[in-house]
C-alpha cells in the first residue's frame, strides 16, 4: 500500500510539475509569506526543504541560509527547481532526490527544515514528522504548511475523499488539533499557528491535475450534497458558469529545544 501510494506521488506529480511551476497557491499563496515572517530573518547553517515540487518553498528561504538542500521523491519536480534555481541565479541550492519518511542526511544535519503543502500525500506521517525532527539539529527551526480539514470526523472522511477523487496520491489531510500533536510528539514545540483559508476555481483546481471528465462530476455532485460540517470549510458559490470553493490552510512554526 504504502509503495502504490509513493508510485501515484511520482506519477501524478511527474506529469504536472510544470502545473506547479505558475500554480499561484503554491509559488506565491499567503501561507508561504506567513511563514517567512515567522521564522528568523538569517539563519547562518543549512536548510532543508521537504517534498519541495516546483521548489518555491526552497527558493524563498535560500536567502536567509548559506545553503540549502530542496528535496523531493520525483526527479521532473526536481530538474523543475533545479531549472528555477538557476533562472533565478540562486546559487546556493542544491537538489537530492528523498523519501519523507526516509531522509538520507546525518541527524541534526540541519538548521532549518521546511515543508510546505505536501504533507497530505505522506502515507505514514508520523514517520515522515519524526524524520524532519531527526535531521534538525537542537535549537533548529521547522517551517510547515499544510491543508486542514474540520474536526467533526465524518466531514473529515468526506473531505479526504473529495480530495483522492481529484488526485490519487492524497493520503491525509488532519485537523489543526491533530496536526500539532502529531508534530509535538516528536519532541518539538510548536511556537506558531495561523490557520488561512484559499479561493479556488473548480476546473483550475482540477486541470493542475489532469481530472477526468467523469471524476469532474463525482466531485460536482459531493460538492452539491455536503455534509453540514464541510459548508464552513468549503464555503461553495456558483458564480460565471463555474464553481467557487475554499480550502484551509494552517501554518505552523516549532522550534527544536536546544541541549542543556
Amino acid at each position: 500500500m504504502t509503495d502504490a501510494i509513493k508510485q501515484r506521488v511520482q506519477h501524478q506529480f511527474g506529469r504536472a510539475a510544470e502545473a506547479y511551476v505558475v500554480s499561484d497557491v503554491h509559488a506565491q499563496g499567503e501561507s508561504l509569506g506567513v511563514l517567512l515572517a515567522e521564522l528568523p530573518p538569517r539563519i547562518e547553517g543549512e536548510g532543508l526543504d521537504v517534498a519541495t515540487g516546483a521548489g518555491h518553498c526552497a527558493l524563498a528561504i535560500a536567502p536567509r541560509l548559506r545553503q540549502v538542500v530542496a528535496a523531493d521523491l520525483t526527479e521532473e519536480m526536481l530538474a523543475t527547481t533545479a531549472r528555477l534555481a538557476a533562472d533565478r541565479g540562486v546559487a546556493n541550492l542544491t537538489t537530492r532526490r528523498a523519501d519523507a519518511e526516509a531522509l538520507p542526511f546525518a541527524g541534526g544535519a540541519f538548521d532549518l527544515v521546511t515543508c510546505r503543502l505536501a504533507f497530505h500525500h505522506f502515507p505514514h506521517p508520523q514517520q515522515a514528522l519524526a524524520e524532519m525532527a531527526r535531521v534538525l539539529r537542537p535549537g533548529g527551526w521547522l517551517g510547515f504548511t499544510d491543508n486542514i480539514t474540520v474536526a467533526d470526523r465524518q466531514g473529515a472522511m468526506v473531505y479526504n475523499d473529495f480530495e483522492r477523487r481529484r488526485d490519487p496520491s492524497h493520503f491525509e489531510v488532519m485537523p489543526l488539533a491533530r496536526l500539532i500533536a502529531t508534530i509535538e510528539a516528536t519532541g518539538l514545540h510548536v511556537t506558531f499557528t495561523r490557520r488561512l483559508t484559499k479561493e479556488f476555481e473548480f476546473h483550475g483546481w482540477c486541470d493542475r491535475q489532469q481530472v477526468s471528465a467523469g471524476d469532474r462530476e463525482i466531485l460536482l455532485a459531493t460538492m452539491r450534497q455536503l455534509p453540514p460540517a464541510l459548508t464552513p470549510l468549503f464555503l461553495p458559490r456558483w458564480a460565471d458558469d463555474t464553481l467557487y470553493f475554499t480550502l484551509w490552510e494552517a501554518v505552523v512554526v516549532a522550534h527544536k529545544p536546544a541541549l542543556s
